[in-house]
């Protein structure tokens, strides 16, 4: 099974979803897409944890893990 989970914060992509992970990474990988998740390699973190400049270079915002 497959989910994603913020290097930032630790949330889990999976977390506001019907479904707690899935059976292959692609998936997974489109849905983090569409929620505005970064992901690059084993690169992580959602949409509070990350912005892209004005030339999309990553600027990681930080923030506590999540409890």
């Amino acid at each position: 099974m497959f989910t994603i989970i913020c290097d930032g914060c630790g949330k889990d992509v999976n977390a506001d979803s019907e479904f707690s992970a899935w059976t292959d990474l692609e998936p997974s990988l489109n849905y983090a897409d569409a929620l505005g998740w970064y992901c690059d390699e084993d690169i992580h973190y959602c949409s509070s944890c990350h912005e892209l400049d004005d030339d999309d270079n990553l600027i990681v915002l930080v923030n506590k893990p999540i409890s």
